[in-house]
C-alpha cells in the first residue's frame, strides 16, 4: 500500500477531489499509481459508469465483473474513502482507537471499503451497499480485523448494508466468463460488424436455434458466408451475451467445442425484453 500516510498526502487527495462525485465523475482515494501491491492491479473501462476503474487485485476485478454484470447495480465507486469516519463518534474502545493514526506520522488513517456500490430497490428507490474484498487469510490478522470492525461500525451507524467478500464467496469462473464477454461490449473497431450489424445478428441468433451446433462452427459458419476475418464470430457471440442479447449458463467453463445445449443457451426478445425462443433446457 501507501509507503507513508502523510498529512501533504490527504491534502492533495482532496485536491484532486479523490472520493468525491458520482458514476463517470468518481474519483477512486487509492489509485494504482499510489501503490506497491503484491497482487495484479487492473485498469479497466466500466459500462455502468462510463469511467476506467482502478482495481488492486485479482479478486477485485472478479468482483467488479458480477457487479458490472448485474442489472440492479447502477453506480461502482472503487476504493471508496470514509472521509467522515472521525466525524461520527463511532463507539469503540482505547484498543481500537489506536487504530485511527498512523503509528509513525500520527495521521489520522482514511478508511476505504473496495466497492461502495449503489443498487435499485424493488420500490424503485436506489440503496447504498458496502463491500471489502480480502483474501481470507488476511481475515487471520488482528490488526484487519479491528480496521474492519471500526467500518462495520461506521455504516451501521450510516444504516448502510455492509459486508466482507473473500475468494470463498466470490465465484471466479462466473467472474472469468462475464469478464471474456465483457471484452466484447464495444465493438465500435470492428467495422465489419458493426457495418452489418443486424444482418449478423440475425443469422448468428437463427444458428443458435439448433441446439445440436458448437459456438466454434456457428462462429466459423458466419465468418464463411459474410466472408468476415477470423475470430469476428466469436467476438460477435460474446458481444450479444455482454449486452444480454443472448443469455447462457456462465457458471460453466466455457468450451467453444462442445454443443450450445450444454450451456441452456437462450436468446432475449428485442421487443418486449422477453425470450424468443430457449434453444436448450
Amino acid at each position: 500500500m501507501i509507503r507513508e500516510w502523510k498529512e501533504s498526502t490527504i491534502n492533495r487527495f482532496l485536491k484532486e477531489k479523490r472520493g468525491q462525485g458520482t458514476g463517470k465523475d468518481y474519483k477512486p482515494w487509492l489509485q494504482i499509481q499510489d501503490i506497491s501491491s503484491k497482487g495484479r492491479s487492473t485498469r479497466i473501462f466500466g459500462q455502468t459508469t462510463q469511467r476506467v476503474h482502478h482495481l488492486l487485485s485479482d479478486l477485485q476485478l472478479y468482483y467488479f465483473y458480477l457487479l458490472e454484470f448485474d442489472d440492479q447495480v447502477i453506480d461502482i465507486r472503487e476504493e471508496y474513502p470514509l472521509l467522515d469516519f472521525h466525524d461520527q463518534n463511532v463507539p469503540m474502545d482505547d484498543e481500537l482507537a489506536k487504530k485511527l493514526f498512523d503509528s509513525t506520522t500520527q495521521v489520522p488513517h482514511i478508511f476505504t471499503v473496495s466497492f461502495l456500490v449503489t443498487r435499485k430497490g424493488e420500490d424503485g428507490k436506489s440503496f447504498y451497499q458496502a463491500r471489502v474484498i480480502k483474501q481470507s487469510q488476511e481475515l487471520e490478522k488482528k490488526a484487519t480485523l479491528q480496521r474492519l470492525e471500526l467500518q462495520r461500525r461506521y455504516f451501521e451507524k450510516k444504516g448502510i448494508d455492509y459486508g466482507i467478500a473473500t475468494e470463498k464467496e466470490i465465484n471466479k469462473q462466473l467472474a472469468r466468463n462475464i469478464g471474456w464477454a465483457l471484452n466484447s461490449y464495444d465493438i465500435q473497431d470492428y467495422p465489419d460488424l458493426t457495418s452489418n450489424m443486424a444482418i449478423l445478428k440475425a443469422d448468428m441468433l437463427s444458428y443458435l436455434s439448433d441446439p445440436s451446433e458448437t459456438f466454434q462452427r456457428i462462429s466459423s459458419r458466419l465468418e464463411k458466408k459474410y466472408q468476415l476475418d477470423e475470430g469476428m464470430g466469436l467476438i460477435l457471440f460474446k458481444h450479444l451475451i455482454a449486452t444480454k442479447e443472448v443469455k447462457m449458463d456462465l457458471s460453466k467453463k466455457i468450451n467453444l467445442s462442445k454443443k450450445i445445449e450444454d450451456y441452456q443457451v437462450v436468446v432475449v426478445s428485442d421487443e418486449q425484453g422477453g425470450e424468443r425462443y430457449a434453444v436448450s433446457h
